[in-house]
């Protein structure tokens, strides 16, 4: 009777224990025979943005004194705003369930806005005028991406809210993404894996109230000085006539002020923009070197938005 049992007991199947707390249900996966990544990851991407944006309502005041019925949307004419950051991002992320990723993220950037206007005074329309600002600032945000795989064929679901700080502006600036992936795998001899894929990417921002910031005029018009007196040197007789008057309304309401140059007048203003185009068309790809270390590249692009997502990934045992 006891060699019987000897027997039975040689012929059971042991179960390899899954060696992480996460995923929740990482035994389940395991026992199922399907191949998992490390559950945890850290990753160093540099990313560029680059988006156009309508300027539907603009008000400010210079030295204090109120400008809206000067200078405003209308007669500013604004033509084109182009935005674009492009910097470092760290981002954490943890496989909480097989089918559900949630991540932390934050960036430092570099960025700036590009405004073209055409002004309207009186009646008449001038020539285009333009001005850079350029900006630092601090993001931070988290996420939650949901995969599913069927065979060598996957698609991902993915949502973040991140929310940007820079000097120019009194508040932050809250941008909601998401994204929509579908892709195929390709596993070599030496146990690599290659992934591409294409999808789509939705961004617009949260706060739809619009900011508000301040700033001096020499720092919205770097040269100023030279740059208009360029452009008010090249407006026709009557064009000039029209300039004219502008800048004396906005002296006759500074008067007394004491500014001792041009460019140190603050400019305090109200500014509500949309993205013109909220959609991207994603295309990118990964590589798996092992099951830690993965690089990655992805890129979108539109009619009035760019982005470009370059970085390495590390993964561990949690």
């Amino acid at each position: 009777m006891s060699s019987l049992f000897a027997q039975e007991d040689s012929t059971k199947v042991i179960k390899e224990k899954y060696p992480y707390r996460f995923p929740i249900w990482g035994q389940k996966v395991m026992d199922r025979g399907i191949e998992f990544p490390k559950p945890a990851g850290i990753s160093v991407s540099y990313i560029f943005n680059e988006m156009y944006l309508d300027i539907s309502e603009f008000n400010m005041s210079i030295g204090g004194i109120p400008m809206d019925d000067i200078l405003n949307e209308e007669t500013l004419g604004f033509k084109k705003t182009r935005a674009f950051t492009n910097g470092t991002n760290l981002r954490a992320d943890l496989f909480v369930l097989p089918f559900m990723n949630v991540y932390g993220l934050f960036s430092l950037n570099k960025g700036g806005t590009e405004v073209s206007l055409q002004p309207t005074f009186g009646g008449t329309t001038l020539p285009e005028f333009g001005s850079k600002v350029e900006f630092d600032a601090v993001t931070f945000g988290g996420g939650m991406t949901l995969h599913y795989a069927i065979q060598k064929y996957f698609i991902s679901a993915d949502i973040n809210i991140s929310s940007s700080k820079s000097a120019l502006l009194d508040q932050n600036v809250g941008v909601v993404t998401s994204s929509y992936r579908l892709g195929r795998r390709f596993q070599f001899k030496n146990k690599t894996k290659l992934a591409f894929y294409i999808g789509a990417m939705y961004r617009n921002f949260i706060n739809h109230t619009g900011n508000s910031g301040r700033i001096t005029l020499g720092e919205a018009l770097p040269g100023l000085e030279e740059s208009y007196t360029n452009w008010y040197d090249g407006l026709s007789g009557p064009q000039k006539k029209i300039m004219d008057q502008v800048e004396q309304r906005i002296a006759d309401r500074l008067e007394g002020k004491g500014y001792s140059s041009v460019g140190e007048i603050p400019i305090a203003y109200y500014i509500q923009k949309d993205l013109i185009q909220k959609w991207t068309f994603q295309f990118g790809g990964n590589y798996e070197l092992n099951d830690r270390w993965m690089i990655r590249g992805e890129y979108g692009v539109s009619n009035y938005s760019k982005f470009l997502m370059t970085g390495v990934n590390y993964r561990f045992g949690l």
